[in-house]
C-alpha cells in the first residue's frame, strides 16, 4: 500500500486537522438537535416519544377530572399504555396506587367522592355504598366515617385497610346520589340495625323521618325498632297533647311560645312552666334536638320550670303525664304568688 502523501508543509497540515476537529466539537447554533456526525434520527425519535407521552398524560388528566380524580388500569390500557408505561408512571409519582388497579392522578389530595368512587371500583361491579357510608351520604349521621363500606352480591375483593366489604345474597334496593350507587334509605337503616347501638339507631330513624326519606309505616314494616321511640310530626303531637289536657281539665298552653331567642314547644306564661318534647321529628332537625339541654339550662336560669314529655309516655301513660303537669302548675302558681306577697 502506498504511503499517505501529505501535501504542503507539515506544520500547515497539522493546523488544518486540529481546526476541523475543533469545529466538529462545537455545538451548532440554536441548539440544533443532532450530533456532530449529522445523525438526527435518534434525537427526532426521542422528541416524538416525549410529545406522545405528554399527550397521553393530558388525556389521563381529563379522564381523572371527570371521575373525581380516579382512573383504572383497564382505562389506561385502553389508551394504549403498556404495563411498563403504567408502572413507570407509578414509580415517577404521576399515578398513585389506591387499590390494586385503581389510581389517583398526580397527588394524594383526593376528594371524599373520589375516595368513595375508588372503593366502589376496587370492590367490583356489583358494589354499592352501604351501612354508615350510605348513612352519611343520606345525612342520617353528621359526618362521613373514614372507613368506606360497600355491599356486594358477588364474591369479590375482601375487606382491606380503608375499605369494608359486606356480602349479601339479597340484592339491595339501590339509589344514585352524586352519580354514586348506594343503598336506599330504608335498606341502609335495616343494615345498620344489626350493628348500631339502640340510641344511635333511634337518632338515624328519626332523622330519616325528618328528611322524609322513610315513613313510619316503612319503619314499622321493617321492624327496625319500636316506632313509639320515634316522635311523630309536630301536628300529631300537638293534637294528642291538647286532647289529653282537655280530658284532664288542664288549661291549654301556648304552642311555640318565644322566650328570648328560644321558642318553647308549649308554655304557660303565668306559671312560667314550659313543656319541651323529646324528638327530632317534632323539632324538625338534629341541631335543634342537640341544643335542647342548653335551652333547658337557659330557661331555668330565667325562672322557668321545664317539663320534658316523650311521645312514648304521652301515648301510653297520658294520665301520669297530666298528673305531673297539674302538680307542677299548682306548685308554680303558689310559689309565684308567695313571692308576689
Amino acid at each position: 500500500m502506498s504511503p499517505l502523501l501529505l501535501v504542503g508543509p507539515p506544520g500547515v497540515q497539522s493546523d488544518r486537522v486540529l481546526e476541523r476537529a475543533r469545529q466538529r466539537s462545537k455545538p451548532l447554533p440554536g441548539g440544533a438537535p443532532y450530533s456532530v456526525d449529522g445523525d438526527i434520527r435518534r434525537q427526532r425519535s426521542t422528541a416524538a416519544d416525549s410529545e406522545r407521552a405528554d399527550s397521553v398524560d393530558r388525556v389521563i388528566a381529563r379522564l381523572a377530572t371527570r371521575r373525581d380524580g380516579i382512573v383504572e388500569r383497564r382505562e389506561l390500557a385502553a389508551l394504549g399504555l403498556s404495563a411498563a408505561a403504567i408502572d413507570h408512571r407509578v414509580r415517577a409519582g404521576r399515578l398513585i396506587v389506591l387499590y390494586r388497579g385503581v389510581y389517583t392522578v398526580g397527588h394524594e389530595a383526593l376528594s371524599e367522592l373520589g375516595r368513595l368512587r375508588a372503593a366502589l371500583i376496587a370492590a367490583g361491579p356489583t358494589a354499592v355504598l352501604s351501612h354508615r357510608t350510605a348513612a352519611a351520604l343520606w345525612k342520617l349521621i353528621p359526618s362521613m366515617p373514614p372507613l368506606a363500606e360497600v355491599t356486594v352480591t358477588q364474591r369479590g375483593p375482601r375487606t382491606r385497610p380503608g375499605l369494608k366489604v359486606h356480602a349479601t345474597r339479597r340484592p339491595p334496593e339501590v339509589r344514585t346520589l352524586h352519580s354514586l350507587p348506594l343503598t336506599a334509605p330504608l335498606r341502609t337503616l335495616v343494615d345498620l340495625a344489626r350493628s348500631q347501638p339502640q340510641l344511635a339507631l333511634e337518632r338515624m330513624c328519626a332523622e330519616a323521618l325528618v328528611l322524609k326519606l322513610v315513613t313510619h309505616e316503612q319503619l314499622d314494616a321493617a321492624a327496625i325498632l319500636d316506632s313509639d321511640l320515634v316522635a311523630p310530626t309536630r301536628s300529631t303531637f300537638e293534637r294528642t297533647f291538647f286532647a289529653a289536657l282537655r280530658q284532664a281539665g288542664l288549661p291549654r298552653p301556648i304552642a311555640g311560645y318565644p322566650i328570648a331567642h328560644y321558642t318553647a314547644d308549649f308554655a304557660w306564661p303565668a306559671e312560667r312552666v314550659a313543656v319541651e318534647t323529646d324528638g327530632w321529628a317534632f323539632h324538625g332537625h338534629r341541631i335543634a334536638f342537640e341544643d335542647d339541654r342548653e335551652r333547658d339550662a337557659f330557661l331555668a336560669a330565667r325562672g322557668w320550670m321545664v317539663v320534658r314529655v316523650t311521645w312514648k309516655r304521652l301515648k301510653y301513660k297520658p294520665t301520669l303525664v297530666m298528673v305531673q303537669l297539674a302538680q307542677t302548675l299548682t306548685l308554680r302558681a303558689s310559689t309565684l304568688q308567695g313571692l308576689a306577697e
